[in-house]
């Protein structure tokens, strides 16, 4: 039976971890092995299998985050999860993980337009009218009813313009 990707990626995860003193998640993912790659894991799941060995996202001069391992136990210093945020080390986690989160959906949704952007630059290619395809994908993510209903307007509007008989 195949491990889970998550599983996978906290495995690999916790190999590259040993005897460093920090890391990046570009780094993570450059560092999977290949068959896992493949598989397209989420930054999520890296950051959760991070999370999950206790290493702690730091915020360093010029926006880049770098993990770096828990302080050992009885080690003096400022908590670096702290920051001065009221909530606490584990608050400000919470905070900084969820703004990680929205700012790669974000990249995500930035790919994913410039794929649809190609299919569309395809189709041109390929002869077809990207706008009736556009109209076509968004028809048909509306319900029969809401179809029906546009249909008819849209036949109400044409014929009183004289544009259909």
């Amino acid at each position: 039976m195949k491990q889970k990707l998550d599983t996978q990626v906290a495995a690999a995860v916790g190999a590259m971890l040993v005897g460093r003193d920090e890391i990046t998640l570009e780094e993570v993912a450059d560092r999977l092995p290949g068959h896992i790659r493949a598989a397209g894991p989420s930054f999520k799941s890296m950051t959760k299998a991070l999370a999950g060995a206790g290493w702690i996202a730091d915020r360093r001069d010029g926006g880049s985050v770098v993990y770096i391992p828990p302080r050992p136990e009885g080690e003096e210093g400022p908590d670096p999860r702290h920051n001065g945020f009221e909530g606490g080390p584990v608050a400000a986690d919470e905070v900084r993980l969820l703004i990680e989160r929205a700012e790669r959906l974000i990249e995500e949704k930035k790919g994913i337009a410039d794929d649809i952007k190609g299919v569309m630059a395809e189709a041109k290619g390929r002869g077809y009218d990207p706008s009736a395809l556009q109209d076509i994908i968004k028809l048909r993510a509306k319900k029969p009813e809401e179809q029906h209903e546009r249909q008819a307007i849209l036949e109400v509007y044409l014929r009183a313009l004289g544009m259909m008989s």
